[in-house]
């Protein structure tokens, strides 16, 4: 499993985790925002970064 959190500004998280199951994105209430089967991590990662938002914690 990986988990990635993210943030922009003081309010805002996003959480990329990915398991053997596939990739999740939740908001700051646990809420799934997306779902893919596949590992995607690294693409949605880059997708958010590039957005603006900064790695708060990245680990397994």
């Amino acid at each position: 499993m990986r988990e990635t959190v993210l943030m922009k500004g003081e309010m805002a998280t996003r959480v990329i985790v990915t398991t053997d199951s596939g990739t999740e994105v939740l908001d700051e209430e646990d809420e799934v925002l997306e779902s893919h089967q596949d590992d995607q991590h690294e693409a949605i990662l880059a997708r958010f970064l590039a957005q603006g938002w900064e790695v708060e914690e990245d680990g397994p």
